[in-house]
């Protein structure tokens, strides 16, 4: 009786790569699937831990950020409710909680035209989500604002412009935290007004 010759036969090594390239592909599926929740639950963890620096600012400060950038000091318009953010909670004079320089971005480029942080830099950063894109702010006062706030964000560092404004409930049509505040994630598909946006609310 003739011994076998060791290794695989041509039909043998299709087969191993076949099974190969489908527990791949259901890999790709599936592990890309973890990896995306996995950055979705630490955006809204990032949310949760801005809203508490927001409302420890509120006690420290007596009222909550403004959403509104002092007049003159952008070069542009784009992400102004987010700069305003970033300028009162890295403001030099705070005492409070400020959020980790790791998370800030600068999606549209732009610097103040004096310092006005504790940073080196005149930059005017944007608290940034798991997507590097601005995370949006909006104080209840300004909530009606007709003109919204213009963001630029996108996916692969590939920015676009989008008017965002406070969102209202699709039950009553009035705002959501009507006497607070929203802070608003364009989500993992780096878009704002779409149906992947992360809130600091529930509808």
């Amino acid at each position: 009786m003739k011994n076998r010759a060791n290794g695989f036969t041509l039909l043998e090594l299709m087969i191993v790569l076949v099974i190969i390239g489908v527990l791949s592909a259901v890999f790709v599926g599936f592990g890309g699937n973890i990896f995306g929740d996995s950055k979705t639950k630490a955006a809204q963890a990032k949310l949760r831990s801005l809203e508490a620096m927001i409302r420890e600012y509120r006690n420290i400060e007596g009222e909550y950020p403004d959403d509104r950038l002092m007049k003159g000091v952008a070069m542009n318009a784009k992400n102004a409710n987010a700069e305003a953010l970033f300028l009162a909670l890295f403001d030099s004079k705070y005492t409070g909680s400020r959020p980790s320089q790791e998370w800030l971005v600068n999606t549209d480029g732009d610097e103040a035209n004096r310092d006005l942080t504790m940073l080196g830099t005149r930059a005017l950063f944007e608290i940034g989500d798991e997507w590097g894109n601005p995370i949006l702010y909006f104080e209840s006062l300004h909530y009606a604002d007709e003109n919204g706030c213009v963001a630029l964000a996108g996916e692969d560092d590939y920015f676009e412009e989008d008017v965002v404004f406070a969102q209202r409930s699709s039950v009553t049509n009035s705002f959501h935290e009507p006497n607070d505040f929203q802070l608003i994630s364009a989500g993992p598909d780096g878009y704002f007004n779409t149906d992947d946006d992360l809130y600091s609310f529930t509808d």
